[in-house]
């Protein structure tokens, strides 16, 4: 220890009595070292799936939804291309992504466009429009129709407020000037379609997450206003570092795959 805060060039270490801590150096040195061996940790990880001959790794990060929407026909094409391909899917939040990203956990986060953030790359896959969607046996869904005045006050299930469609959405009401009655904030999309198909009120949800479902009949779908409400959405990944060959095949795969969505 004495040989190591020689060569720091500070104490790292305070004794009080019989107990000795850490001091404010310290704390900061064992937070970077920690940081480097998780890395190590990572890279040994890494090299023992690799060393099977011909095995490849692919990491993404991606909600629920948007998996069980892309990923089948893109990883059908992914195991033609490369049979012995190691994938992992984790679900990450939007805070998350830069930093996922950042420390090379994921080669890619499905999400929409970056904001203010020019160190990630974005590919883009396809737009969506944004609705309200209703259960089928919603009055306005019988009528055919709704109003602004009746949007204000029909109990409303959205995203938490972390979520890009969530903001997406209040800065879309904002200028209309129109709150919502919102009852629950719920961060699943697919739970948010599963409690309006049992009328426990409406919501606002991209038309790819309920595509299903209008198609059978079992939701009804509105645009929210005189402008139209669109959310795009694609692959990120951060900007400068090295594409593998699986990681440009993956991203030709979304591509194609987007184009029938």
């Amino acid at each position: 220890m004495s040989n190591l805060q020689a060569e720091v060039g500070c104490r790292l270490l305070t004794r009080m009595g019989k107990k000795v801590s850490l001091t404010e150096e310290g704390e900061a040195f064992l937070h970077y070292v920690t940081l480097g061996l998780d890395a190590f940790v990572k890279a040994r990880q890494s090299i023992e799936e690799l060393k099977q001959w011909g095995t490849q790794r692919l990491r993404l990060g991606a909600g629920a939804a948007i998996c069980r929407l892309l990923l089948p026909p893109v990883l059908t094409d992914m195991r033609h291309q490369y049979p012995r391909l190691i994938f992992s899917a984790a679900v990450v939040h939007p805070w998350e992504m830069a930093v996922t990203l950042e420390k090379g956990d994921l080669e890619f986060v499905v999400g929409e466009p970056p904001h203010k953030l020019p160190q990630i790359e974005f590919t883009h896959l396809f737009d969506s429009p944004v609705r309200i969607v209703v259960s089928s046996c919603h009055p306005w869904a019988v009528r055919g129709r709704m109003s602004l005045d009746e949007l204000a006050r029909e109990p409303c299930l959205l995203t938490n407020k972390s979520n890009p469609t969530r903001r997406l959405i209040d800065r879309y009401f904002a200028v209309e000037k129109i709150r919502m009655n919102q009852i629950a904030e719920i961060e699943s999309f697919d739970a948010i379609k599963a409690l309006v198909i049992q009328s426990i009120g409406m919501s606002m949800l991209p038309d790819w997450v309920v595509k299903e479902e209008l198609a059978a009949g079992v939701l009804t779908a509105f645009a929210p206003g005189r402008r139209r409400l669109t959310q795009s959405w694609g692959l990120l990944r951060w900007q400068g570092r090295p594409m593998s060959s699986v990681e440009h095949s993956f991203r030709l795969s979304c591509i194609a795959a987007a184009k029938t969505l």
